[in-house]
């Protein structure tokens, strides 16, 4: 049983029709849709692995690369 209804919604009804961006099978979106674009199958791909720092070999999170090392304070260079 529900306690509370979903009220997420989309502008149009087209909106919810989309591709996998890994293998490009018909997917149905729902509003803040949290696979980013990815099939159940493909989910795993969408999901950046962790990678060690270049400094000091701690491994970090894929999605906190950009934001660098809490270990060390190695930092991204970006060109």
């Amino acid at each position: 049983m529900l306690s509370a209804s979903d009220t997420r919604s989309f502008e149009t009804a087209d909106d919810r029709l989309a591709s996998c961006l890994f293998c490009g099978r018909p997917i149905v979106l729902l509003p803040e849709d949290r696979r980013r674009g990815s099939c159940f199958d493909c989910l795993s791909l969408s999901i950046a692995a962790p990678v060690p720092c270049p400094d000091c070999g701690v491994e970090i999170p894929g999605d906190e690369r950009a934001i660098g090392c809490g270990n060390c304070g190695w930092y991204p260079v970006r060109d």
